[in-house]
């Protein structure tokens, strides 16, 4: 189930990192340093789906079953 959790995460990781990314450029109050928050939330982004991933692959597993 971890192979399609991956092919899920590659999907779903750059959506979350650019939402957050997307949301750090709309706060106001971020706009001083900027650079650090763009990284930060793109790492976070990568990072949040993958317990996302990962419960897609599990219900689809379960779907299979």
């Amino acid at each position: 189930m971890w192979r399609v959790a991956a092919l899920f995460w590659v999907f779903i990781a750059p959506v979350a990192a650019g939402v957050l990314v997307l949301a750090a450029l709309m706060t106001p109050a971020l706009q001083g340093g900027l650079g650090k928050w763009i990284g930060a939330a793109a790492i976070a982004g990568f990072v949040v789906a993958m317990p996302i991933a990962w419960t897609v692959a599990k219900s689809f597993a379960n779907k299979a079953a």
